[in-house]
């Protein structure tokens, strides 16, 4: 009975990894932003563009390499980034966050940077995060919540189209 247990045991700690690689994080590079954060990265250092546009951008292979060229290159997380780069291609990276566009959202990052409110309010703290993983669920009552709290403007075409 006991060799049954430990086969029933090894059987589902075998699903259980099965199952964890197949979810995966949907990105093409493990990238562990809290060893990035632990190394001094800021999010502005990788995300350009959310102090000023719409948009915050997801890095760039060349961006990538202006660190990695030199450091952490045998590292084989790196070594991918190196395949895209030598190839002249961008990491096909997921987004994580966004709004469906059924939901009509005009979302902008920079007045939210402007107002000073913390990149992790909305992401959740990213120091911890060792994937690229949604960590806040945004819904318009979470919006609204905040924007309540910072006396921001709770006119639907603020946020809306």
């Amino acid at each position: 009975m006991k060799r049954n247990s430990n086969v029933a045991a090894l059987a589902l700690a075998a699903l259980t990894v099965w199952d964890l690689n197949a979810l995966g994080t949907g990105q093409p590079i493990a990238y562990s932003h809290k060893v990035h954060i632990g190394a001094g990265l800021q999010c502005l250092d990788c995300h350009s563009g959310a102090d000023v546009s719409a948009r915050a951008t997801l890095p760039s292979v060349n961006k990538c390499m202006l660190c990695h060229a030199k450091i952490a290159t045998n590292a084989p997380e790196i070594k991918k980034v190196a395949g895209y780069a030598a190839a002249r291609r961008e990491i096909p990276w997921e987004r994580v966050y966004g709004f469906d566009s059924s939901a009509l959202v005009k979302f902008r990052h920079s007045p939210h940077f402007r107002a000073k409110i913390a990149c992790a309010k909305c992401h959740g703290d990213m120091a911890q995060a060792t994937t690229a993983q949604l960590l806040v669920k945004h819904t318009m009552g979470t919006c609204l919540s905040c924007h309540r709290q910072n006396h921001a403007s709770e006119d639907c075409a603020t946020c809306h189209h």
